[in-house]
This record gives structure tokens, C-alpha cells and sequence, in this order.
């Protein structure tokens, strides 16, 4: 019995041990994970800018996007493409077939309707290359224009198109795969459309009852696009100084140098912190919060944003900068904002904490939307150069000094 009760004390011991251990790593009130120390995160806040501008990059269709769009916007010009196949040589059109489109988001009201053309594409085209797609290759077919309802639902509103018979009986051209459609906007400048693509599996559909000459089947043709994509041309301007501006379609990414100065990070005592102990400090949270001046596309959704470290330590004037000048710093991550307030926060904790530490030189960092190439979004915020009172960019950052401060 004695030796029972023995062989169980040591167990008891450790368990005792571990309990403790875990409920000290583990207190809600320490970001640190550090109950012996007593230390709790220290907030600075700074907003000293040495460089911010928006710059063009080179975006491009890559053929797998979960919707299509069409339409104009400023400069910007696109046109959806997609093709059916599966289609007999010859048909005789019994019902009247009709081009289904899963709409899910079109431009904001204006004074007036929102209408889409339908055309033929006479040559072969690849999803991932649409920019090789000619205007020449583009004829009108005998379509009605389609007027689109004033809004669409977050879920989506199916559009139904009907197509003549004498298009689908009519349909081959010698030398294409397929029928190939364009989808256009017609009017004024400022009018889009955006729909489900074959890629999220409620793309393009066409329906129709027909038959085969010599036989009296009634035969049915029901599929969606085998292929859909978009083109996307127009110009954007390639560098916009004292802007900060946001872009997906011709993608416009923000350039941003805060200064970090090191005054700004102090001990519980107010003193500023030495160069040895900014080093050691730990970043638990930094975030660049940036104002939203104009948002033209986004309403109660979310956008995400993701930060590059800028790696040329010395930049010549505003510059266009390439996927070559840019770093991805470990722990790095995608930052959700919902657009229904006034500002929107990027984490930048991983990057502060390169910079304070030594580890990386603050260069800059280029933020860029991750929707880039894939809808019409667009946000443009405040500038540190011209914002008014209360509308300034500045970075806040949660920092733990060292236990053991250095001299």
C-alpha cells in the first residue's frame, strides 16, 4: 500500500507542475505568454510619412476566374467570351433557345439603363489570352440588346437572353471550335456587368429543344460554356503622385513609407527605448490604417489586402515597381476588411517587426488588393499629403519591451 501511495507522488508532482505551466502560458490579459514577467503591451502610434503613391502593374487573365465581366470604367474596357460546344452540324431549332447568365453585381444606378450587346467571336481563343482577341474578329449578331434590372441580389439574378433561331442554326464558322459569344455594354462610359463563370460552376447556359433533318426526335440542348473568360484594354495612368488608390481591373497597387521613428517607442516609465532593447522589443500587433476617400464598388463586402516588403533600398523619384522588387516577409497575411465604415486596417505586425528588429530595412511596403484582375473593384483613400482633420493615414503598433532591458 505504501508503495502505491510512493509510486504516485511523483505523478501528482508533474501534473501539479504542468497545471501551472499552462495557466501561466495561457493568461488572457498577457500577449506575451509571460506570467513572470508582469509586462503588458505598450501602444504606439505614428503618423510621419516619407513616401506614398500608386502605381500601374502588369495584370493579367489567367483563365480560372469565378466570374466574368463586361463593361466600361473610366479608361477600362472588357468584354466577356465564352464558348459552347456539343452542338449537332446541322439543327433545326424546335424552342426558342435562351442564354442563361448568373448576374452578381452590375454598375451603380445613373440616369441611364444598363444594356448589353451580343456578338460573335469568328476565331479560336484560349482563356488564358484573351488580349490576343481583334476587334475584327468581333461581328454583331441580330440579338435584341438586353436591358438589366436596376439591382441584383447578393445571391445572384439569373438573366435570361432568347436567341433567334437563325443564330444557333446558323452557328458554325469554318475553322472555330465552337460557338463563340462577346458580351458588351453599350452607352455611356461607366456601365458593367459582372456573372457567375464556368469556373464556379453556375457559368453561361444554353438551353434549347431541336431536331436533326431526316429524323422527327426532339432532341435537347442543355450545357454550360466548355470556356469563359474576359479582355481587358485601356490605359491607366502609371504613376499617380499624393494618390493612394486601389485597383483590380489594369490593377493599380500603393506604394507607402512610414517612418517609424524611433522616439516613438518607449518603456512604462516614458523613457525612450535604446537601440539594443527596440531590437529585442516584441511587435504583437501593427496595423496601417488607411481612410477611404472614394469607393465606387464596395458595399457591406469584404476586400482583402495583402503587404510586400519593398527591397531596393533606394528608390529614384515615384516608380513603377516590379514583382522582382517586392518581398513577402514570414507570417505575412492577408488582411479582411468589411467596407462599411470609414477606414479600412492592414496588418503589417510581421513587417514592423523585420524593420525594429534589424532583420529587414524599412523601405517601404506596396499593398495591393488580392482581387486583382478578377472584378471592377476600386478604392481610393486619403493621402498623408492632402487628408483633412481626422482623415490622415498613421500606423499603430502594440509592442512588448524586453524583460531584461539592455544598457
Amino acid at each position: 500500500m505504501n508503495m502505491r501511495k510512493m509510486s504516485v507522488l511523483p505523478v501528482l508532482l508533474f501534473t501539479a507542475v504542468l497545471v501551472m505551466l499552462v495557466s501561466a502560458c495561457t493568461r488572457k490579459d498577457n500577449l506575451t505568454g509571460d506570467n513572470w514577467s508582469g509586462l503588458t503591451p505598450m501602444i504606439a502610434m505614428d503618423s510621419t510619412f516619407y513616401t506614398g503613391y500608386s502605381y500601374t502593374h502588369a495584370g493579367k487573365v489567367k483563365g480560372t476566374e469565378t466570374s466574368l465581366v463586361c463593361g466600361t470604367d473610366a479608361a477600362i474596357d472588357a468584354i466577356s467570351v465564352m464558348r459552347f460546344s456539343g452542338l449537332a452540324d446541322t439543327i433545326i431549332v424546335l424552342q426558342q433557345p435562351v442564354l442563361k447568365l448568373v448576374a452578381t453585381r452590375r454598375s451603380p444606378l445613373n440616369s441611364n439603363p444598363l444594356v448589353l450587346s451580343f456578338h460573335k467571336l469568328t476565331k479560336n481563343w484560349a482563356a488564358d489570352s484573351t488580349d490576343v482577341i481583334s476587334d475584327v474578329d468581333i461581328y454583331s449578331l441580330n440579338i435584341p440588346n438586353f436591358t438589366v434590372q436596376d439591382t441584383i441580389s447578393t445571391s445572384g439574378d439569373t438573366l435570361s437572353i432568347n436567341i433567334p433561331n437563325e443564330i444557333i442554326e446558323n452557328w458554325k464558322t469554318e475553322g472555330v471550335t465552337g460557338l463563340n459569344l462577346v458580351i458588351k455594354t453599350i452607352g455611356e462610359r461607366g456601365h458593367w456587368m459582372e456573372f457567375k463563370s464556368t469556373e464556379s460552376g453556375n457559368g453561361p447556359l444554353l438551353t434549347f429543344k431541336y431536331r436533326v433533318p431526316g429524323s422527327s426526335d426532339t432532341l435537347s440542348y442543355s450545357q454550360r460554356a466548355i470556356r469563359d473568360s474576359y479582355r481587358v484594354t485601356g490605359t491607366q495612368t502609371e504613376v499617380s503622385e499624393t494618390t493612394l488608390m486601389l485597383k483590380n481591373l489594369l490593377p493599380q497597387r500603393m506604394m507607402i513609407k512610414n517612418g517609424l521613428p524611433i522616439s516613438i517607442f518607449k518603456d512604462k516609465d516614458g523613457n525612450q527605448l535604446s537601440e539594443l532593447d527596440r531590437k529585442r522589443m516584441t511587435i504583437n500587433k501593427a496595423e496601417l490604417i488607411l481612410f477611404i476617400k472614394e469607393n465606387p464598388y464596395y458595399s457591406n463586402t469584404r476586400c482583402n489586402f495583402f503587404p510586400y516588403r519593398v527591397k531596393p533600398d533606394t528608390l529614384v523619384n515615384n516608380i513603377i515597381l516590379t514583382d522582382s522588387d517586392l518581398e513577402i516577409i514570414t507570417h505575412t497575411y492577408n488582411s479582411t476588411s468589411v467596407i462599411n465604415a470609414d477606414s479600412v486596417k492592414i496588418d503589417i505586425t510581421a513587417l514592423t517587426q523585420a524593420f525594429t528588429s534589424g532583420d529587414a530595412g524599412n523601405n517601404g511596403i506596396v499593398i495591393k488588393n488580392t482581387s486583382e484582375m478578377q472584378n471592377f473593384g476600386s478604392l481610393e483613400f486619403w493621402h498623408y499629403a492632402n487628408a483633412p482633420a481626422g482623415k490622415r493615414p498613421y500606423v499603430r503598433i502594440y509592442y512588448t519591451v524586453p524583460y531584461l532591458k539592455g544598457n
